[in-house]
């Protein structure tokens, strides 16, 4: 799926922990650079989205402004939060640190800092911008060709059948389909203005469907019309969100 989600299931036991980034990274807000290092930590897990912790030293002079105010981590662990200033403007709760991290493993994120992604204006690993969160070097993307039989249904009809399918397998999320344009009933698709990003797969774009009795299932299909260079098979194929369809059948079962 495209859209960020939490990526976990809550009867898998959360696993936590913390990763050094090769990467030099940055951050850009109110067009100035606030931070850029290349010594960052990734804290990572699977029940909630990675974060990368800069050294405050790292962070541009003036910009931080302790607020007093706290907060809560999805790990459970209290946060102090910051005010960002930034030629003249001032952001709100815009970064955070652990006020005192409780457990061992995350004793290394003393003095250092964390910002609210969303509030950013762009984010950069090395010279690439990332997009919707921090990247998890743990996250693996295969994108594989198979012959499998791929059925979609929606209103009681196929509107895909395809066995030459790129079956996508990331890890956390589920088994996506990604088929031909020619083994898609095109002619029940409206393109949409929807997009979204991927931080592993780039920009999608989104299809509706036109039901038999002419009424519009909105953001139904997915594709990638350009994808990073990470992920070149998918290109152009379209996938169909599960839970917007009847069903999507894998060798006659459901997938």
């Amino acid at each position: 799926m495209p859209l960020a989600t939490q990526p976990h299931r809550e009867t898998i036991p959360s696993v936590v922990n913390l990763l050094q980034s090769p990467k030099r990274v940055r951050v850009v807000l109110n067009g100035e650079t606030i931070v850029d290092s290349r010594d960052v930590l990734i804290l990572r897990s699977n029940h909630f989205l990675p974060v990368y912790f800069f050294p405050i030293e790292a962070v541009r002079p003036g910009v931080l402004i302790a607020s007093g105010r706290t907060g809560r981590h999805r790990s459970g662990d209290p946060t102090a939060l910051y005010a960002l200033d930034v030629k003249g403007r001032r952001f709100t709760d815009a970064a955070w640190s652990f006020a005192a991290p409780r457990r061992d493993h995350l004793a290394p994120l003393e003095n250092r800092i964390a910002f609210d992604w969303h509030a950013m204006d762009a984010w950069y690993e090395e010279d690439e911008e990332v997009f919707v969160h921090a990247r998890d070097p743990y996250v693996r993307v295969d994108a594989l060709q198979s012959s499998a039989h791929i059925e979609v249904v929606l209103g009681g009809e196929i509107l895909a059948e395809t066995r030459r399918a790129v079956l996508v397998f990331e890890t956390h999320l589920p088994t996506r389909f990604y088929i031909p344009p020619d083994d898609v009933r095109m002619e029940r698709l409206v393109r949409s203005d929807t997009l979204t990003r991927c931080p592993y797969k780039g920009t999608a774009s989104y299809w509706s469907v036109r039901m038999r009795d002419g009424s519009i299932r909105p953001d139904v299909v997915w594709d990638y019309r350009d994808p990073i260079p990470e992920i070149p098979k998918i290109k152009g194929l379209l996938a169909f969100y599960p839970d917007a369809v009847d069903q999507i059948r894998l060798d006659g079962l459901p997938a």
